[in-house]
């Protein structure tokens, strides 16, 4: 029979340093030492290149080859500590661009929203269209809660320009325009503008209701564009 099995212990066997606690941080230690000397050397290779004016040669060009304030100059006409500074701050910028997150995906828009159970509102609508046309977008309704709110109709005010122009409240379309609203439900609606020809182009904007739902409400905004730029 094995002998380690015999003493009843498994320090023989080759994984057994594992769970050695001791034996991890010392290696722990040599990995941050070893670290730390790479890091040494890359710095004073730093400073002889620096020293050296990037010559690669080991040693500065004499005075009479070149001027005394470009001896220690590099191809960029940086002299003295200059090289080394410039040369760290780029590794660093390196390192932290490497680390940083990247944030490949682009914000996601808030799909205007109702909720009625919580009296709160989110996002805005946003319309858009040429001159003539009609303006299409998407709304929806939430009924988080427990008890049935029964049928809901939105309500729009008239839309204003900054010059005083307006789009009436009645040229605004929603669809279906009485919405059932079940507990633990939501609804979408379609909402619609007719823009007429005779509108100038610009932002018309206005609030957005909820009959029977006094509390909450949602900024709209149609942006009117000319058919021609």
């Amino acid at each position: 029979m094995n002998s380690a099995n015999d003493g009843g212990t498994n320090n023989d066997l080759p994984w057994a340093s594992v769970f050695d606690a001791g034996a991890n941080i010392r290696a722990l230690s040599a990995i941050q030492a070893d670290g730390f000397r790479a890091a040494s050397e890359l710095v004073e290779r730093f400073v002889r290149m620096a020293s050296a004016g990037l010559e690669g040669t080991g040693s500065p060009p004499t005075s009479a080859t070149r001027p005394a304030d470009e001896r220690n100059a590099d191809l960029f006409g940086a002299t003295g500590l200059e090289p080394l500074v410039t040369s760290w701050w780029a590794m660093a910028d390196q390192f932290l661009r490497v680390g940083a997150p990247q944030n490949e995906q682009a914000a996601v828009p808030i799909v205007p929203s109702l909720d009625l159970a919580s009296a709160q509102a989110n996002g805005r609508l946003y319309l858009e269209t040429v001159v003539p046309g009609t303006a299409t977008a998407e709304v929806w309704l939430h009924n988080g809660g427990p008890v049935d709110m029964g049928k809901v109709r939105l309500r729009c005010s008239d839309l204003l320009a900054h010059d005083g122009t307006t789009i009436p409240a009645r040229t605004m379309r929603f669809e279906p325009d009485i919405i059932p609203m079940p507990a633990r439900s939501s609804r979408g609606l379609t909402v619609e503008v007719e823009v007429s020809d005779d509108l100038p182009s610009g932002r018309y904007r206005g609030t957005l209701v909820a009959d029977g739902h006094p509390d909450i409400w949602l900024a709209v905004e149609v942006a009117i564009k000319p058919l021609l730029p």
